[in-house]
């Protein structure tokens, strides 16, 4: 579904919002103007408060980390765990990867702490240092066996980020409103309130990517409201190289980072997309140099790439001029949305008239829920 400012849900359960609902004039605009948020569409709700509140809900884990060392040994050994150590099941087996060792879990004390039985099925014993990884592999239990009793629902995460709002003001004299400009662009006042709509959309592209906030950001009249953008949130991947780096083999340091997405939960059948800046794209549209093909009678030349399919997935490629020239963010659609306060969609309110001209003010609150960007990457020089 192409963007039009408002979410899914508010177009089919509630009326006209406050003022002139402007998203057909978004509609027609946003597939030129801003292609990323035409690309993610209308998030399918919308907030009820300043600052908003959204779940994330993960499977359980396919690593643990250990926060203490694992020696060599072959009687069973205890450790500590960073995290999920409740979330492992009795019988649960983990294979430690770097040394090919398997073990098998025997006692799970809590939260933070395992036992586990050495060399299962007669393999290597190996060690592991502090801040190693386990893979997590298949739950096995006895025949006939009870209820182990609790559960292992990994718990759901609370997020938030607050709603940004956004004002542009228009105010048209009744002389302009009289003339008849070069060009004949018609009637001043709505020739105006076009261009900011269209100003007014692109400004909520640049905040998807680049917002930020500072301190108490709930917002007054005293106090400027703005929310956290992508370039914020992405920190878990955030990798830097070099621009010539880059440059040589772009391939390789977006399947880097992409690979740990895939190692952080992202899944190949989601659908991406890669966000570059002009420095990067054109570095990206290089990829193909060696495999033009076409007539020496041509007098036609493109080399440009707007999909791309790596090991890891395929994904759309965006050409943006709000990202970092020398930069890139790569995410999943299905978990970035841009979500508008309820009723407060973009929209023109008019002012009322003092003095000889005629006044209007374009405003939008809206927000961005970003679904587990551990999952998501950037990278920059």
């Amino acid at each position: 579904m192409p963007f039009t400012g408002l979410s899914s849900d508010a177009m089919f359960r509630f009326g006209p919002l406050n003022a002139e609902d402007v998203s057909p004039t978004i509609d027609l605009l946003a597939r030129d103007e801003t292609p990323l948020l035409d690309w993610l569409g209308d998030a399918p709700n919308f907030a009820t408060n300043t600052i908003h509140e959204f779940l994330e809900e993960e499977l359980r884990p396919n690593y643990i980390t250990n926060s203490t060392a694992i020696n060599s040994a072959t009687a069973a050994t205890g450790f500590q765990v960073a995290d999920f150590g409740d979330l492992i099941t009795v019988g649960t087996i983990l294979e430690n990867e770097t040394q090919t060792e398997i073990m098998q879990v025997t006692s799970v004390v809590g939260q933070f702490s395992i036992l586990a039985s050495r060399a299962f099925g007669g393999g290597a014993v190996g060690s592991l240092a502090a801040g190693g990884q386990l893979f997590v592999r298949g739950n096995y239990g006895l025949e006939g066996a009870d209820h182990p009793g609790g559960d292992v629902t990994r718990k759901r995460r609370r997020r938030s980020n607050y709603v940004g709002l956004f004002q542009v003001p228009i105010a048209i004299s009744g002389t302009q409103l009289a003339l008849r400009a070069l060009g004949n662009p018609g009637n001043e006042l709505e020739h105006q309130s076009s261009m900011r709509i269209r100003e007014g959309l692109r400004d909520l592209e640049k905040e998807v990517l680049r917002g930020v906030v500072s301190g108490n950001s709930i917002g007054s009249n005293t106090a400027y409201r703005t929310f956290r953008g992508l370039l914020a949130s992405i920190g878990s991947i955030n990798s830097t190289v070099t621009l010539s780096s880059f440059q040589a083999d772009p391939h390789l340091y977006i399947g880097d980072v992409w690979e740990q997405a895939f190692k952080n939960g992202a899944s190949e059948a989601e659908d991406w997309g890669i966000v570059a800046g002009r420095t990067y794209f054109r570095a990206i549209s290089n990829m193909n140099q060696t495999k033009v093909q076409d007539s020496n009678k041509s007098e036609e030349f493109k080399r440009v790439i707007r999909n791309y399919e790596g090991p890891f997935g395929n994904t759309t490629v965006f050409l943006s001029r709000w990202m970092p020239t020398n930069a890139l963010i790569l995410i999943p659609r299905q978990r970035v949305r841009v979500v508008p306060l309820q009723g407060r969609a973009f929209q023109i309110l008019d002012i009322a008239k003092t003095g000889d001209s005629e006044k209007r003010l374009l405003v939008g609150e809206y927000t961005v829920e970003d679904h587990h960007p551990q999952a998501m990457a950037r990278l920059n020089s």
